[in-house]
């Protein structure tokens, strides 16, 4: 995590992470202080269910795209489907001590 944290907050500098512990080959920018990379990483923790979240979303919707290729008149609940997985990010994701997403209702998939 404090490699994406300081490759956010310095994004082109030349850095590595030997053992959690930042090694700073950077001479033209400044080295990210403990704090600011600490906040960074706080944040990047709070995004990380919505990201998820975001992320299954796309390959749900990704996966139906066939049903609104031009040629072709969607059903209502297709376009029911794929309108609440776009809203889907309007719930409170969270992740459980396993890295997996709760708090979710996933639509269920027309059968048409």
């Amino acid at each position: 995590m404090i490699f994406q944290a300081v490759r956010e907050l310095r994004p082109n500098a030349s850095f590595e992470v030997r053992n959690k512990v930042l090694v700073w080959k950077e001479s033209s920018l400044e080295k990210p202080t403990e704090a600011e990379i600490q906040a960074k990483i706080a944040e990047l923790t709070a995004a990380e269910p919505l990201r998820q979240l975001r992320e299954q979303r796309n390959q749900l919707l990704a996966q139906t795209d066939w049903m609104a290729v031009a040629d072709r008149t969607m059903t209502q609940s297709q376009i029911d489907y794929r309108q609440a997985l776009r809203d889907i990010t309007t719930q409170s994701p969270s992740l459980d001590s396993d890295g997996n997403l709760t708090g979710i209702t996933w639509p269920t998939p027309p059968n048409d």
